[in-house]
């Protein structure tokens, strides 16, 4: 499966989506702001609790879409993955630079760094996964094949790499938004 191809379209299709907004005089503090704001500032969360907030969160999403490739939902839910995962990464960015400026592309880059370098690749390695499995499925090869057992060892190994961008986003993350933020001057 053209993983990378599919993620790319989706990050262009994000990098032109907030721009043709843009255009469409939806110029006031709308999306990016609410999003910025709402999504990664204003939680209150700290500590342990937000280790189970983002675990749940980050968590049940990577154990859907796990669990998807053992049946024939996989292959399209691959699919679309690749490209939401590409579109949410390219509007954060778009968004971001339209209603800050540059200060806003260094916020909306610092809440991607650095657990989005584990998340990007364990869920490229992911989706891969799931859709050659399911394909198996699709292809009447049966449920429980000899590669089932192959799928949930990659599975796992995807996993690992994906609770370490969760501790990433949990214990890094907070302290480089900051970082990177303190001298800004659009919050």
């Amino acid at each position: 499966m053209p993983v990378f191809q599919l993620f790319s379209a989706g990050f262009l299709g994000g990098i032109l989506i907030p721009n043709i907004i843009w255009k469409m005089e939806w110029r006031q503090k709308t999306l990016a702001s609410l999003y910025l704001l709402g999504t990664f500032v204003g939680k209150g969360i700290e500590g342990y609790d937000y280790f189970l907030y983002v675990l749940k969160m980050r968590g049940s999403i990577f154990l859907i879409v796990s669990l998807s490739g053992i049946s024939v939902f996989g292959v399209p839910l691959s699919v679309l993955g690749a490209v939401c995962q590409g579109l949410e990464i390219g509007m954060l960015l778009t968004m971001s630079i339209l209603q800050f400026g540059m200060a806003g592309g260094l916020a909306g880059l610092s809440l991607l760094l650095p657990q989005y370098i584990l998340y990007i690749p364990s869920m490229f390695y992911l989706f891969s996964v799931i859709y050659l499995q399911s394909m198996e499925i699709w292809k009447n090869k049966g449920l429980l094949s000899k590669r089932i057992y192959w799928y949930f060892s990659q599975v796992f190994v995807s996993g690992i790499m994906f609770f370490g961008g969760i501790l990433l986003e949990v214990y890094c993350n907070p302290w480089l938004f900051q970082l990177l933020t303190k001298n800004s001057y659009f919050f």
